[in-house]
């Protein structure tokens, strides 16, 4: 991901700071050092707001390395947590963000900028000067969230001296008891001119009753209830300009930023469909998420929604958007290809061997947060990944005394097949080289083209004789031919 920001780092100076109407207001603690605004906040509302709607705490201006406390009360299903800091204190390779959140029992559940129990940092500033961080992102955190004081420290990675000044604010997601009960998610759909989808092109004017839309929304939201007890909530389209029905390097920034003019504090998930997302010209991913997560209810910037590209597949197009936001909302893939970087859950499986290229022997493979995506069915989720898509502000919790979402109770009947829904490379299904393999792995865009990496375990001659091959396959998927392509590049061939 950091070798992709380098295409975005000159789109920070163009982005705007968020507003967003303060519920409640808190501080640092009293021996911290504050930065005093020209302007103070309005006097909240007295009226709290309701079970369902994220709590806001505004933390205000804190500075880096001081432990910041807020409260969140009980009955909380999570929260998530956004900093911004100054374009001025922006660096790509010592990144600001959210270094350690502490809950109210001394225990620590996100350290060194990653879940406790991580393998990658997660939390830095990457595509905007904003970075995220959700509780739960990992098993560390109790099954019900401690109510009392937590408490919050920003930092930057690779430089601990650093002190810069940061905004911050957390937004808790609520049922009132800390059950979950089901709930509502909302969705923004932007679709630009000349977007295609089953090889059609849609009038963006016409979208909500495109039958190609219609059907990809109807899966999806079909796998949200099935899987995770989140129902359809209200979906509105937006026209977007033309200029996003390809996106290449530094458009894909632009692209993250399509919900701008919404309001935030709003929750709801927006989604940029596209034709194309590429570099240099070839595609390289299917889907791409800003950030793990992204910045729950905060629109219009780098971190603000996901992108799917949409093919000629409703199943694989769905897949890819059920991945994408399970980044948003704070999901690592399960296994990376080094083999060594994985999720920090201990209910979701690891595929130790796949850097060998042997996909259908990953244990993990059927698994949504698989790095290709579910390959195989029938498509899954863990109890404690359920439980980080629950804990995020993004959707609308039912509260404690409504009816339970009867469609995923375990007593409904199941009202699809998750077995017929998986991910396909090859129009013949023939299987995959080594190299090939890999580079399946990158159908989300945040897994980097390693084309060093590839001569490094397989030599330089057996390396550039596969990603030939594949690069000339019209077997293989458009990704694919596309990866092997830049990865040909790289390496000057």
């Amino acid at each position: 991901m950091r070798k992709l920001l380098g295409f975005f780092v000159c789109a920070l100076l163009a982005t705007t700071a968020c507003t967003e109407q303060i519920i409640i207001k808190q501080g640092p603690a009293p021996d911290a050092p504050t930065v005093d605004d020209e302007e103070p906040a309005p006097t909240p509302s007295p009226t709290p707001p309701t079970p369902s709607d994220p709590l806001v705490v505004d933390l205000g201006a804190v500075q880096a390395g001081v432990d910041v406390p807020f409260e969140v009360p009980a009955g909380a299903l999570g929260f998530n947590i956004v900093m911004e800091g100054e374009v001025a204190d922006f660096d790509q390779d010592r990144p600001y963000g959210i270094e350690r959140i502490v809950d109210p029992n001394g225990k620590t559940v996100h350290a060194s900028f990653m879940p406790v129990g991580g393998t990658k940092s997660t939390s830095t500033a990457a595509f905007d000067t904003i970075a995220a961080a959700s509780v739960p992102q990992s098993e560390a955190v109790a099954e019900t969230i401690p109510a009392g004081k937590w408490t919050v420290r920003f930092g930057v990675e690779n430089n601990p001296s650093a002190k810069p000044t940061v905004y911050a604010k957390v937004r808790i997601q609520s049922s009132g008891d800390g059950a979950f009960y089901g709930g509502k998610l909302d969705l923004h759909v932007h679709v630009p001119t000349g977007l295609r989808v089953g090889g059609a092109t849609v009038n963006p004017a016409e979208a909500a009753s495109d039958s190609r839309i219609k059907e990809r929304l109807d899966l999806f939201f079909q796998l949200t209830t099935q899987l995770l007890g989140i129902e359809r909530g209200e979906v509105t389209f937006h026209t977007a300009a033309a200029r996003f029905a390809e996106l290449d390097d530094q458009e894909i920034l632009q692209g993250f930023a399509v919900s701008r003019g919404a309001e935030d504090g709003t929750q709801a998930l927006h989604v940029l469909f596209t034709n194309e997302i590429s570099q240099g010209g070839q595609p390289i991913a299917a889907g791409i998420s800003p950030g793990i997560p992204g910045a729950a209810t905060v629109f219009g910037r780098g971190v603000s929604g996901i992108i799917v590209a949409t093919y000629s597949s409703r199943d694989e197009d769905v897949l890819t958007m059920f991945h994408e936001a399970g980044h948003f909302f704070g999901l690592n893939h399960t296994t990376e290809f080094d083999g060594q970087s994985a999720d920090p859950l201990a209910d979701t499986p690891r595929c130790n061997g796949i850097s060998g290229g042997n996909l259908g022997s990953c244990p993990d493979r059927t698994n949504i947060m698989f790095p290709a995506g579910a390959i195989d069915g029938p498509v899954t989720l863990s109890p404690t990944q359920k439980r980080v898509y629950r804990g995020s502000p993004i959707y609308k919790a039912f509260p404690a005394g409504t009816k339970q979402t009867q469609s995923w109770s375990p007593f409904a009947p199941q009202a699809i097949d998750l077995s017929t829904i998986r991910r396909r490379f090859r129009a013949s299904g023939r299987p995959l080289s080594r190299v090939e393999s890999e580079l399946s792995l990158g159908y989300c865009g945040l897994t980097p083209i390693d084309a060093g990496g590839m001569v490094a375990r397989l030599g330089e001659a057996t390396a550039v004789a596969q990603l030939s091959a594949a690069a000339n396959d019209l077997d293989l998927s458009p990704i694919i031919r596309g990866r092997a392509k830049v990865a040909l590049a790289k390496l000057g061939h």
